[in-house]
């Protein structure tokens, strides 16, 4: 113990050392070396080397070297992500019976892409693969967040990207999947039930829009004692080009980043310590200030009632049926096209205000009390309610074919209920604008569009029942308390300094 005693009294200042060393080593030899003996040694050499204007950085640079250690010790601690990935080709067929451009034909491929991959990734199929007894994922997360969190999480952990194709008027379209997990063989198996969807998907479209095709133009031959209509168009052909054999490991979270964060960990807790110890009473006030402000920001953030969102996700699928058999099928409208032209005649003042005023919802009642029925519309339409255009994953210049709807507000229900009221009111307006426009076209027409055989706006994802709040932040808010603390404590400190040179500080 003495001999250990002796190495920590070497961490003094060497001008200690060369003016009292010889009297703490004579010290040392009259009392009986403990572990205590040894704490206290310590704690001196740490006060003295911080308290030593011309040593200060040594503690600091010391705290910064454990942080890097103990980072770095942790960084062998974290799982390890592996990163799983696939590339699929979706080869666009030229139909002799129904002669079509090349640059259209891609146009309709990538628009088909941009379906199935919405659909692939919905709430629904990814819900469904999570909870696939045979990969069991994320059973961590669920244990700790509800499904929502931990299917966004899934999302992010899924990379769809877009990827050069060959020279060709025909050439396939070319797209990689990637899932990142901690276990390697659920992450080549992810990539492949993920490639398989995209097939599967590819091969029901075509199957669904070739019998609706056969059926409607068969009937119509029938009833018209026409000739049978030519074959269906052909539908694009989905494959796998190639998945990874043994998953890479994940690089994004690396020792050197980990090192990096117990660096700048260090550092601060280093400069901490040193101003501590230095001017206590300064810090102390500041520190009071800083709870202080965390602690009443956070209990006022309790006051701040809640706000839960639901969404939902609609898609407008391409026609199976052209008004001509001998028409190529065109490619499903965008997002863009079809808000501009539905969107108006749902959310408009008159029909906001009866969801407002139905007395099943009742919503905004104290807002309603005191502010004119339009100012709350504007707020509502402002503020809480969102329809947003969902793009291609993949980045495949896809018309963009799906959208959300969703919806903020103090119940969760009330938020899930308006959701599914606007979402009835989409489905109607656009069945009744078909209608509408079929009425004054030809017999074929009116029967695809009462048969609803053309375009379709399906639901991906129903409205979502919301667990947690989405508002308020009361960590972020609590935060901010601390910074306005903080803030509060130095400008006190300011004005108890200025006003005459012989005031002192505290």
């Amino acid at each position: 113990m003495r001999r250990w005693i002796k190495l920590v009294a070497a961490l003094y200042p060497r001008s200690w050392r060369e003016e009292f060393g010889d009297e703490f080593s004579a010290l040392l030899d009259e009392v009986k070396p403990r572990w205590r003996v040894l704490g206290n040694v310590l704690g001196g050499a740490i006060t003295m080397q911080i308290t030593d204007g011309t040593n200060w950085w040594k503690p600091v640079v010391a705290m910064a070297i454990v942080g890097v250690i103990v980072a770095g010790g942790m960084s062998f601690t974290a799982a390890p992500h592996y990163v799983s990935s696939a590339v699929v080709s979706v080869t666009p067929q030229s139909d002799p019976v129904r002669p079509t451009s090349s640059q259209m034909l891609r146009e309709r491929t990538a628009a088909h892409i941009a379906e199935m991959e919405t659909q692939i990734l919905s709430r629904t199929e990814l819900s469904t693969i999570i909870n696939d007894p045979r990969l069991l994922l994320y059973t961590d997360e669920l244990r700790r967040k509800p499904l929502e969190d931990v299917i966004a999480q899934m999302r992010h952990d899924i990379r769809i990207q877009a990827r050069p194709s060959a020279a060709g008027d025909l050439a396939p379209v070319v797209f990689s999947i990637s899932f990142s997990y901690p276990d390697q063989v659920k992450a080549r198996a992810v990539v492949v039930l993920l490639a398989d969807k995209f097939k599967e998907r590819n091969s029901l479209n075509n199957m669904y829009k070739a019998d609706a095709y056969l059926g409607f133009w068969g009937d119509m031959s029938t009833v018209n004692h026409a000739k049978p209509a030519p074959p269906p168009p052909l539908g694009e052909i989905v494959g796998l080009v190639d998945v990874t054999n043994l998953p890479t490991q994940s690089k994004e979270l690396g020792q050197l980043v980990y090192m990096a964060c117990g660096l700048g960990v260090g550092l601060l807790l280093g400069l901490f310590a040193l101003a501590a110890m230095r001017r206590p009473r300064v810090v102390w006030q500041l520190s009071g200030f800083a709870v202080a402000g965390f602690v009443l920001a956070g209990t006022a953030s309790f006051l701040i009632p809640n706000r839960y969102t639901s969404t939902a996700v609609m898609q407008i699928t391409s026609a199976a049926i052209t008004e001509d058999p001998l028409a190529p099928l065109p490619a499903a409208p965008s997002t863009a096209e079809f808000l501009h032209q539905i969107e108006p005649e749902i959310l408009n003042s008159q029909t906001l205000s009866m969801i407002i005023q139905d007395p099943r919802m009742n919503l905004y009642s104290e807002e309603r009390a005191k502010k004119p029925r339009e100012e709350v519309v504007r707020n509502m339409l402002a503020n809480d309610l969102r329809i947003e255009a969902l793009g291609p994953a993949s980045g495949t210049n896809g018309a963009v074919s799906a959208f959300s709807i969703s919806f903020s507000y103090y119940d969760r229900f009330k938020a899930q209920q308006v959701v599914e009221i606007l979402m009835d009111k989409f489905d109607e307006t656009y069945y009744a604008k078909q209608r509408s426009d079929a009425a004054q076209m030809s017999d074929a027409a009116r029967q695809i569009t009462q048969r609803r055989e053309g375009g379709q706006l399906d639901v991906l994802d129903i409205a979502s029942l919301p667990i947690l709040p989405v508002k308020p932040n009361r960590w972020m808010i609590a935060v901010m308390g601390l910074v306005i603390g903080l803030l509060l404590g130095s400008l006190r400190l300011a004005v108890r300094r200025s006003p005459s040179p012989g005031l002192q500080i505290a």
